[in-house]
């Protein structure tokens, strides 16, 4: 069996924080909202608070205590089990309707589990079903709400843990509010990100004047959604939650918080400056995005757990995913070109897929470079010139699993294809040592002069030096720690050296 621990991002590290607090079953109460008002349930004192819990097997709903945020887990489940977790009731009389919402989020290591949304008027009624969830993410929380109509004095609302196999059903931030109230907003979502905007939406039940909306800490007041946030830094992570303003003082609790990345502002790529990422710089992309197109599971990066070094990777339990490059400006390179490696390991049979794709802009329908669906058990470089050059240029590396040991793509280069059209002439001989450093490198080229220039991953110009009979000093020691490039140029030619400052 494989195991997915490997692809735990944040939720799972929130996991890990927490220890359990077994709640004891306590009698039922009942707690009245009145029309504008509303009850909210966030676990954090630690306690179920006149929730209880109904299970035939060893599984439960008990609360998860972390460091100022708690939630409700379905847990200790094993195959077929389940555990009913049942609401306090609500006395919901003078209301024509209110509205349920809550958060959830659910792992798996295998099967999805289930949850079952259920309301009943009375404990002599039946449950009857608003929704079922079986999913499986490891990096989101996700929003539910819905309306309620069947209003009475002792209605009660339940979730209902099956398991099929899974690890983890979560549940907060559980709100009611009746008819006239102000129900906090859900649903946010991020859309049409660009490297300075974003839209930003959510789902409104109409009785609101206006909305709150934080972002990375700052809040202002806006009165129509989607809302268009500009003036944002490229290659920057945001997070934003909102609330909601009904009027007459009233307002709603914070949303569920929501992130999105900007994407990178278009990096200029020159006969003498390519682009290079070897995605050593971090354990996530720097300026190329993933994209699921179909299954759970995209692109990430390997640092170093499966094999040497850090590589983009593509998991084996995902079905299709997109890896997709920053904008590139390739328009006065020569003879563009693209190279890389992929290494692809046959798992008995099955191989997984790779194929390479570009587009002159995002606008522009995808085209197809190369497809590489062999067993592949070393490294392989690929060179692929690269058509219709422009300002706005994407590469895309899209995985396919067949069940295999998955795709690794590494060493990605855009750059002038120097044997088109030149003719023969001396070779440059550089090299940098010591490579890693934690202060000062020393260049040694056969060259007698020239010139060094160093530069960030993003193209950025941090530094120059002269070359003297030879020989180049940096001093990098104040170079935060990471990957930059070594420009050097002479008579003889040019030749660009990866730096790791550690």
């Amino acid at each position: 069996m494989k195991n997915k621990h490997y692809f735990t991002k944040a939720l799972f590290a929130t996991v890990m924080a927490l220890f359990f607090n077994a709640a004891t079953a306590v009698a039922q109460c009942t707690i009245p909202i009145a029309p504008g008002q509303s009850y909210s349930e966030g676990f954090d004192s630690g306690e179920m608070e006149c929730w209880t819990v109904e299970t035939t097997s060893t599984a439960t709903w008990a609360v998860m205590q972390g460091t100022g945020s708690n939630v409700v887990a379905f847990q200790n489940a094993s195959a077929g089990d389940e555990a009913l977790l049942v609401s306090p009731t609500f006395d919901l009389t003078g209301s024509n309707s209110a509205t349920f919402s809550f958060a959830y989020a659910m792992l798996a290591l295998y099967n999805n589990d289930e949850l079952t949304v259920s309301y009943r008027t009375s404990p002599s009624d039946d449950w009857h079903q608003l929704a079922t969830y079986s999913l499986n993410d490891w990096a989101n929380i996700y929003d539910a709400s819905f309306t309620l109509e069947d209003l009475s004095s002792t209605f009660q609302v339940s979730f209902l843990g099956h398991c099929n196999g899974g690890y983890y059903i979560f549940v907060d931030d559980i709100e009611i509010a009746s008819g006239s109230g102000c129900a906090r907003p859900v649903n946010l979502q991020a859309t049409e990100i660009t490297a300075f905007s974003a839209l930003l939406g959510w789902s409104a039940t109409g009785d609101e004047e206006s909305w709150t909306i934080e972002i990375n800490g700052h809040t202002k007041t806006i009165h129509t959604q989607p809302y268009l946030e500009e003036g944002l830094e490229p290659n920057t992570e945001y997070a934003f939650r909102v609330k909601a303003n009904c009027g007459g003082g009233m307002e709603s609790d914070w949303s569920q918080p929501r992130t999105f990345k900007t994407l990178c502002d278009v990096i200029t790529v020159t006969n003498d400056q390519p682009y290079f990422d070897d995605f050593e710089a971090s354990e996530d992309f720097v300026c190329w995005q993933s994209e699921i197109l179909s299954g759970n599971d995209g692109w990430v990066v390997d640092p170093g757990y499966l094999i040497l070094n850090n590589t983009a990777f593509f998991i084996w339990l995902g079905d299709e995913a997109m890896l997709v490059s920053a904008p590139l400006d390739i328009s006065s390179v020569t003879n563009p070109i693209l190279t890389f490696k992929h290494r692809q390991r046959s798992l008995g049979q099955f191989v997984d897929e790779l194929s390479v794709w570009y587009a002159t802009s995002i606008n522009d329908y995808w085209h197809l470079l190369g497809e590489y669906t062999y067993a592949c058990e070393d490294w392989e470089t690929i060179t692929l010139s690269l058509p219709e050059a422009s300002d706005t240029y994407l590469i895309g590396f899209i995985g396919k699993s067949n069940e295999a040991d998955g795709v690794y793509v590494d060493d990605v280069w855009v750059g002038n294809d120097s044997d088109v059209g030149v003719d023969e002439q001396p070779t440059l001989i550089a090299t940098v040592s010591p490579n890693p450093t934690t202060d000062k490198v020393t260049v040694e080229t056969n060259a007698n002069d020239g010139q060094v220039v160093v530069f960030d991953m993003m193209g950025k110009q941090l530094l120059t030096a002269s070359v003297v009979e030879g020989r180049a000093e940096l001093d990098l020691s104040a170079f935060a720690k990471g990957v930059y490039m070594a420009r050097i140029s002479s008579e003889t030619g040019t030749r660009t050296i990866k730096l790791v400052k550690e």
